[in-house]
């Protein structure tokens, strides 16, 4: 099983290579097995090739994500939030749930995109 720290850096580099529009880097970290449900309830990609045809596409948008809470990590499942800036809209805010085999490649991803979570703001009552 991957230690705390693999995982950490495994979520750190996906961060840093899905901010940066590197989705042969990104597709990388990624089982080939993989399932990524994004947003999570709505549409589901399974297996590399569909995971990559996804996040060819999504680096055609203008947007930068980065980390805005600690990673979480129990055994191989962990969490982090992640504010995301696009053109055009206000910065919001994604949590996105991992888990990891035991060579920490994601196996499974679930973002959870909440455009009325603004970066800063207030919640609404």
């Amino acid at each position: 099983m991957p230690t705390r720290t693999d995982i950490c850096r495994a979520i750190d580099a996906y961060v840093s290579f899905l901010g940066s529009h590197d989705v042969d880097r990104l597709v990388a970290l990624f089982h080939e097995d993989a399932v990524q449900h994004e947003p999570l309830g709505v549409r589901s990609y399974r297996g590399i090739d569909e995971i990559r045809r996804f996040d060819t596409e999504n680096a055609q948008m203008d947007f930068t994500v980065s980390r805005l809470s600690p990673i979480t990590v129990v055994g191989r499942f962990a969490a982090t939030q992640l504010k995301v800036s696009a053109q055009g809209m206000p910065d919001f805010v994604a949590t996105d749930l991992f888990e990891f085999d035991d060579d920490c490649k994601i196996v499974s991803l679930q973002v959870l995109p909440d455009l009325q979570a603004t970066v800063g703001g207030p919640e609404p009552a």
